[in-house]
C-alpha cells in the first residue's frame, strides 16, 4: 500500500505504522506573569526549579512532540519568560498581551504550524502521556479542536491553525484570555471532546495553579512522586491521594473549591 510515498507493510501492527509515519507537534505555553492572585505564579520554584521549567521538562516526555515554545507578550514584565527559554534551549514568541489568540495565530505562522498542542502554564504537572495521546486522536479525525473532558486533568488542547484562524477573523473582542466561547459559538468548526479514561480523571483534584495552597499542592505531588530522568503521571497522582486522603485537602476544602468555582464564574461572564 503506497500513503506519501512511503510503502506500507499492512501485516506491521498499526500503532507502529502509524507512529512513524504522524509529523511530530509543537507545544505552545500560553504564558505571562501578570498573575495577582498568586504574583509570577509559574515562576515559583519546586524541588529548586521554577514550575514552568517542570512543566517544560515534562512535556519533554511526548513522544509526538519535538519542539516548545513559550508563547508570551511584548510587556517587559514578562522578560524572565524569555530567559528561560533560552536557559531550557526553546522557543520563545512575544506578542499581544491581551488577544491570546492572535498570539497564539501569530506564533503558529511565524513557525509554519499546521496544527498545535497549546496549555497555560498554570498546568505544571501536564501529562506527557496524555498529550500523546490528544495528538494521536486530533490525526484520526478531522476537527479543528481537541478539547479535554470535564474532571480530566494534565491534558492538553489541539488546535487546527486554519480553525484558529477563522475565529481571530471573525471575533470583535481584543481581550481573549477566555477563548473557548469563541469556537463553539462559531457554527462552521468541528469541536471534539476527548474522554480521558476513567482511570485518569479525578472529580475533586484540583492540579492548576491559582492560588498559594494550590502552589502546596504541587509541591507536596513533587516531593512524593519527582525522580530525576522519569516522570509521573496523573495516575501517579491520582494513586498518591487516594492512599493519602490529607495531600488532596491542602486546596480542595470547601471554602477553596468554592473560591475557585466564583472565579470562574466572574471570567465567563466576561
Amino acid at each position: 500500500m503506497l500513503f506519501n510515498n512511503y510503502i506500507i507493510n499492512l501485516n506491521i501492527p498499526r500503532e507502529w505504522r502509524y507512529n512513524k509515519l504522524m509529523k511530530k507537534f509543537t507545544f505552545l505555553i500560553t504564558a505571562r506573569l501578570k498573575s495577582k492572585r498568586l504574583p509570577k505564579k509559574v515562576l515559583l520554584k519546586v524541588l529548586g526549579k521554577p514550575l514552568i521549567v517542570h512543566m517544560i521538562n515534562r512535556i519533554k516526555y511526548a513522544k509526538n512532540i519535538d519542539k516548545i515554545i513559550i508563547c508570551t507578550s511584548t510587556n517587559v514584565q514578562d522578560d524572565p519568560l524569555e530567559e528561560i527559554a533560552n536557559q531550557e534551549k526553546i522557543n520563545c514568541y512575544r506578542g499581544s498581551e491581551d488577544d491570546v489568540l492572535q498570539r497564539l495565530l501569530d506564533a503558529a505562522k511565524k513557525f509554519n504550524l499546521n496544527h498545535f498542542a497549546n496549555m497555560t502554564a498554570d498546568v505544571p504537572m501536564i501529562d506527557p502521556f496524555l498529550i500523546d495521546e490528544f495528538i494521536e486522536k486530533y490525526n484520526d479525525l478531522n476537527v479543528d479542536l481537541i478539547l479535554p473532558e470535564k474532571n480530566s486533568f494534565g491534558a492538553c488542547y489541539v488546535f487546527k491553525v486554519s480553525a484558529l484562524e477563522k475565529v481571530c477573523k471573525t471575533k470583535k473582542e481584543t481581550d481573549t484570555e477566555i477563548w473557548m466561547k469563541y469556537f463553539t459559538s462559531h457554527k462552521k468548526l468541528k469541536i471534539h471532546i476527548f474522554k480521558v479514561n476513567s482511570d485518569k480523571k479525578h472529580k475533586f483534584l484540583k492540579t492548576s495553579l491559582d492560588y498559594y495552597e494550590d502552589y502546596k499542592f504541587i509541591q507536596k505531588i513533587f516531593e512524593e512522586l519527582y525522580r530525576p530522568n522519569k516522570v509521573f503521571a496523573n495516575k501517579d497522582i491520582i494513586n498518591l491521594v487516594k492512599k493519602n486522603p490529607y495531600i488532596s485537602k491542602i486546596n480542595n476544602d470547601w471554602i477553596h473549591l468554592q473560591r475557585y468555582q466564583n472565579h470562574i464564574e466572574n471570567i465567563n461572564k466576561k
